[in-house]
């Protein structure tokens, strides 16, 4: 039998009807919770798997919990909490119950009465921010009395102080933000901050850190210069010219009854005349005060006797001339 060309046209026509009169029941994918599918990483060994595990417990175990009181912030911890049982890979409906062991005081108190009304993850966050969010005005006094620590970074300051921001007034401009920030800021960073003008956030982050950093290091170089090195200036090896040995000499038996000389203080060479004292180059005599030396004494390299140096050794023209 020889089929035509008006005969397929004719057939297919068929066939589109009836596959149009099939209805389909949409009720069965209405009715699928998309939040019940849960995406889990895929691990490459069995420790790692253990040791994802176990960090997830540990952050779960030092969670800080909620007491509902006036200086905690109900907002911040509920991003705290929400983050961490991401990071343990709980299901929405594991979060609800798991929370309830983080509620304690008033807070506690206060689920109990209205559990009946609070039935998943998603009601328990609205109702609680209601409950515990303080008013504007608390938010903005709070936020106008934030400033930055002593001791803190401007980093850290920086991402509380957004958040109050954000707490206050989640619509704030970029200028107001910037004002905020600045007038928060250590008093030794805001007049550098202020002269560069800052045109976003971001922007007075970034110039903010580079005055720290340049603070700091000028922080660094004076503490070098108010406390310098000990330097030596007792070395008698720093003048190149003069050559001694130092050796020890014990003072004599018969000289136990007399206190050692004292001697006067270096005069500076440039305000005072060298005056050459020969009886310091004289053998000392026994018996009297003036025999007992340090014990440590210079010795002349020229004569190889005690008391002098070469450069005024007596006996230097001598050898000078061959004598």
């Amino acid at each position: 039998m020889v089929t035509s060309r008006a005969h397929y046209i004719h057939l297919f026509e068929q066939e589109a009807h009836r596959l149009a009169d099939i209805d389909f029941n949409y009720s069965y994918w209405l009715e699928v919770d998309i939040n019940s599918i849960v995406y889990r990483p895929v691990f490459l060994s069995t420790m790692e798997e253990q040791f994802m595990n176990t960090l997830a417990k540990e952050q779960i175990r030092t969670l800080v919990k909620f007491s509902g009181a006036d200086d905690e912030d109900v907002v911040k911890w509920l991003c705290d909490v929400d983050a961490v049982f991401d990071r343990a890979q709980l299901q929405i409906s594991n979060k609800y119950i798991a929370v309830q062991s983080y509620l304690i005081g008033t807070a506690e108190k206060w689920f109990r009465h209205n559990k009946s009304t609070i039935s998943d993850w998603s009601t328990f966050k609205l109702e609680i921010i209601k409950a515990y969010q303080p008013s504007l005005n608390q938010m903005l006094l709070k936020m106008k009395q934030r400033r930055q620590l002593p001791h803190e970074s401007v980093l850290e300051y920086y991402v509380d102080k957004r958040q109050l921001c954000s707490q206050a007034d989640p619509s704030m401009s970029s200028a107001m933000v910037i004002h905020h920030l600045t007038k928060g800021l250590k008093s030794t960073l805001i007049p550098h901050v202020i002269r560069r003008r800052p045109i976003t956030p971001s922007d007075f982050l970034v110039m903010a850190q580079e005055e720290e950093k340049i603070q700091l290091t000028l922080n660094g170089l004076s503490y070098d210069t108010k406390h310098p090195q000990n330097i030596d200036l007792n070395d008698d090896n720093s003048d190149d010219t003069i050559s001694m040995l130092k050796r020890p000499i014990h003072p004599s038996s018969h000289a136990s009854n007399y206190q050692p000389r004292t001697t006067p203080p270096p005069q500076p060479l440039m305000n005072s005349k060298f005056v050459y004292d020969r009886s310091a180059h004289l053998p000392p005599r026994y018996g009297s005060p003036n025999s007992l030396t340090s014990f440590t004494s210079r010795q002349c390299y020229e004569c190889h006797r005690f008391g002098h140096i070469a450069k005024y050794c007596p006996n230097r023209k001598n050898f000078e001339r061959g004598i």
